[in-house]
């Protein structure tokens, strides 16, 4: 993959639709904290901070990072969120290509992700019933694949 940065945003984000979702979102997540939630995916630990717009602090995945602490040890994890209010899940798609370029850009840059610690989300309005029955399969891969090379 090459390491290309996002260029475009589609007209309903344009006219703050998706700054409106994003920022739902972003509240959801800053609710989690006050409350002493926890954050989907990761380990049950405290949310430490959130970073709203990482890319200004060296993040290719930009809409949210929320930080997780170990009460015990301190040790920290990372929630990298990509935040879009729909997005086709298809090879073709721009949208699709520049969020999975990020999160891969991410991956790969161990200043801002540790693997086997971090994870990323992307989180969406809703999906269309076509990308849920394309989804569902690569799921169900993704959860008995012991490595990359045998899920793909």
């Amino acid at each position: 993959m090459q390491n290309s940065k996002k260029k475009l945003s589609n007209a309903f984000s344009t006219g703050n639709g998706g700054s409106n979702f994003e920022a739902h979102i972003q509240t959801l997540f800053v609710v989690l904290m006050i409350t002493g939630g926890f954050v989907p995916i990761l380990p049950l630990w405290p949310i430490k901070k959130i970073k709203l717009q990482g890319r200004r602090i060296g993040f290719d995945t930009d809409d949210l990072i929320v930080f997780i602490e170990n009460p015990a040890n301190n040790h920290q994890c990372k929630l990298l969120v990509q935040i879009k209010h729909t997005v086709k899940i298809t090879d073709k798609n721009p949208v699709f290509g520049e969020v999975i370029q990020s999160a891969w850009n991410d991956f790969n840059n161990p200043t801002v992700f540790t693997q086997g610690h971090d994870a990323f989300a992307l989180i969406i309005g809703s999906l269309s019933q076509s990308d849920i029955d394309n989804i569902r399969p690569l799921l169900e891969r993704s959860r008995f694949a012991e490595s990359q090379e045998e899920f793909f």
